[in-house]
């Protein structure tokens, strides 16, 4: 618990350094000399409300993991398993959205595109396991265990978004 306390307070200093720069420097660009505690307190806000939208990616990811090391009994640690959640959670908010544009610009948006997303999705999370350096068979099982909950997910979004679920 301790590490997912450091990880949300590195991602709310740097959400709030970055955003505190953004904002004085445009306010400085339009002319508008705010006081420094309305800067502070805006960017205090913004801050946690995107510290917020990583804690609750994290518990996601952390949680699909989890399921999949209860479900099979791979008896991974806590420390393994937060280490494999972020490094999936980094995956997912940025290489994966290059793949997912990619397979939809080649494929179009179809259940094809969705479907080559998860294969995608095996092997890289499969690449990060490896770096990590996993067991083989806890590996392949976290990979495409956390990669079908995200499957289903996004299948589900896929039908809502086409109406097929509600013909």
């Amino acid at each position: 618990m301790f590490e997912f306390s450091i990880f949300l307070s590195v991602i709310f200093i740097l959400s709030f350094l970055l955003l505190f720069w953004f904002i004085h420097h445009e306010n400085k660009k339009e002319g508008n000399k705010d006081r420094l505690l309305t800067l502070v307190v805006v960017a205090i806000l913004f801050s946690v409300i995107i510290t917020i939208v990583f804690a609750l990616f994290l518990f996601l990811i952390m949680g699909s993991t989890n399921v999949i090391n209860t479900i099979f009994s791979l008896n991974i640690n806590t420390n393994q398993l937060f280490v494999v959640s972020i490094s999936f959670l980094i995956y997912w908010i940025t290489i994966d959205n290059i793949f997912e544009k990619f397979f939809e610009y080649l494929l179009g948006e179809n259940i094809f595109a969705v479907l080559s997303l998860a294969f995608s999705r095996v092997a890289s999370f499969y690449i990060i396991g490896r770096i990590i350096k996993l067991d083989e068979v806890i590996n392949m099982t976290i990979s495409i265990g956390v990669t079908l909950i995200f499957l289903a997910i996004d299948m589900l979004y896929f039908f809502r978004n086409n109406n097929v679920l509600n013909r």
